[in-house]
């Protein structure tokens, strides 16, 4: 595996620094353009002085190191003082027939040694149905949980209900209002509350008005959240846990969290209110956490929400949230290293806006008056596949603009129908064999013959598949994993098209089927990761 091998050159390398009697560090990385090898070191920077430069040093250390690696590597290249690798090509074939004869279990890295992770995500407010960003949210959430998962970290996944405060009572007041219009009775929607028409459809199910004030809140409430949780089953997203704000604040857990800070002396009174004192910890200004009226803000239950977490014995928590949220982090930093637990162990991970398209036409939304394509009208039309790849193919911190027409298109501009039908080709490659009566199990295969420029290049992007997954667990960009997956789409579809690869000539068939198997358990390790669904045709 890809580790292995680095893992030797690095003891080789730090063998060959003893020479030099210096202490350093440095690192081994792997190569960006491919042109440069596989991994490149800096070390020879590190060990440079007056006399010796970086690269008389890269000389030096290559013809040390050189003989300690054969078998390993092709060749060692020194370019501005930098060290390159470019790895034996026996390697990528040894490797390709591990993953052919054990599957993805060759591939499982235990970078996360068990820790446990809580990633929250989506906690969109029920007040309404999820929206564009909720779904890229969705998206991105059960995709890094998903990767973190196979990486054996111990993930939960939490939905996190806001159901307490002024929005909620809104829209209570709002659904009253659409229910006494329905039978003909004047009743305005308040000015600060929700006009959408997804409320005239929930007031159409009320049979009868039961004589509690709650009655309207709990109503739409119960209604909103059933079509949250349907809209995410369809999505192919599920959570592990659910959490109620209001049980937070119906079990004191606010008020004895407030009490705990004000034992600390971080709480203070000023104006009425009661206001924490976050800047001790980086924040640019103290926050209120009880207002004038006696009402908590939302800090003042998210505390107590953290604190829950920590309880459970989470070592890393992870918010997913959306792009209002850039000022949410410090307060929340402060609040949780004012329980003790280590503030860089909270991830806040911001994921932008997305604008639709038809085309070039750009769809004008406006969540206020309720005008705004849902969630579930975008998996209607363009199926949850595309709807899915689209969100994660871009980097979260980065604006996505969705055009839905080249979503619905059955063609290579597609990307998610392009590397489907990449994994469909291999199916039918794998299935056409047995037809052939070519036998996979139990045979010696002649991978040496695995030896054009198009199956060395597959090869090699096998193994980098571990890079690829350690690099999203290191950034949490899923966007590399669904990068790497078009990228190796367009290299099989492309050698597919060059090469028989179930032919008359039975050495080389076999192998070539061993390259086919191996792609197959990344193509569909990958498409699981991503939430994609495997389909049998297309």
């Amino acid at each position: 595996m890809r580790s292995e091998v680095k893992d030797i050159i690095e003891k080789t390398l730090k063998k060959t620094a003893e020479y030099f009697k210096k202490d350093v560090d440095f690192a081994l990385l792997p190569c960006e353009k491919e042109e440069f090898g596989d991994f490149y070191t800096n070390l020879s920077f590190k060990l440079a002085d007056k006399e010796n430069s970086p690269q008389k040093i890269a000389e030096i250390i290559k013809q040390k190191i050189s003989p300690n690696l054969k078998g390993i590597i092709k060749k060692i290249e020194t370019k501005n003082g930098f060290i390159n690798f470019f790895i034996n090509e026996d390697i990528y074939r040894d490797h390709i027939l591990k993953i052919f004869q054990n599957g993805k279990e060759y591939l499982k890295e235990n970078i996360g040694n068990g820790k446990k992770i809580l990633i929250e995500f989506v906690s969109a407010n029920p007040t309404g149905p999820l929206t564009i960003a909720h779904g890229r949210q969705a998206a991105y959430g059960e995709s890094l949980s998903r990767i973190l998962k196979f990486c054996n970290f111990d993930v939960t996944k939490e939905y996190y209900i806001n159901d307490a405060g002024k929005q909620i009572e809104l829209l209570g007041e709002s659904l009253k209002a659409r229910y006494y219009q329905l039978k003909g009775i004047k009743c305005e929607i308040p000015e600060e509350g929700y006009f959408g028409d997804y409320l005239i459809d929930i007031a159409k199910k009320i049979k009868e008005v039961k004589d509690d004030k709650n009655f309207f809140v709990e109503f739409a409430f119960n209604e909103i959240l059933q079509d949250i949780k349907n809209d995410l089953k369809i999505f192919g997203v599920s959570f592990d846990s659910w959490v109620k704000e209001s049980e937070f604040i119906k079990n004191k857990e606010v008020e004895n969290v407030l009490n705990f800070l004000k034992n600390k002396n971080l709480i203070y009174e000023k104006d009425g209110s009661l206001w924490f004192k976050t800047t001790i910890f980086g924040d640019d200004k103290d926050r209120v956490v009880v207002k004038k009226d006696k009402s908590y803000t939302y800090l003042a239950t998210d505390i107590a929400y953290h604190k829950y977490k920590i309880e459970r014995g989470f070592e890393i928590i992870i918010n997913i949230v959306g792009p209002d949220h850039h000022g949410y982090i410090p307060r929340l930093k402060a609040s949780i290293a004012s329980l003790g637990f280590a503030p860089e162990n909270l991830i806040v991970l911001i994921v932008q806006l997305t604008t639709l398209y038809r085309g070039k036409e750009k769809l004008r939304m406006s969540t206020r008056k309720g005008q705004f394509i849902t969630l579930r009208q975008l998996i209607d039309e363009i199926g949850p596949d595309a709807t899915k790849f689209f969100f994660l193919f871009r980097k979260i911190d980065s604006h996505l603009d969705f055009d839905i027409e080249v979503a619905k298109k059955q063609s290579s501009e597609n990307p998610v129908y392009y590397l489907q039908y990449a994994y469909v080709r291999l199916k039918h490659l794998i299935k056409y064999a047995k037809e052939k009566e070519y036998t996979l199990e139990g045979n010696q295969f002649s991978i040496d013959l695995l030896n054009n420029d198009e199956e060395i290049e597959l090869m090699k992007k096998v193994w980098k598949f571990n890079d690829i997954i350690s690099n999203v667990v290191k950034t949490y960009g899923v966007h590399l994993l669904a990068e790497y997956l078009l990228d190796i789409s367009k290299l099989f579809h492309s050698y597919y098209q060059k090469y028989r690869i179930v032919s008359e000539e039975k050495e080389l068939t076999y192998a070539r089927l061993v390259l086919i198997k191996s792609l197959l358990v990344v193509f569909e390790l990958s498409l699981n990761l991503l939430n994609i669904s495997l389909p049998e045709r297309m």
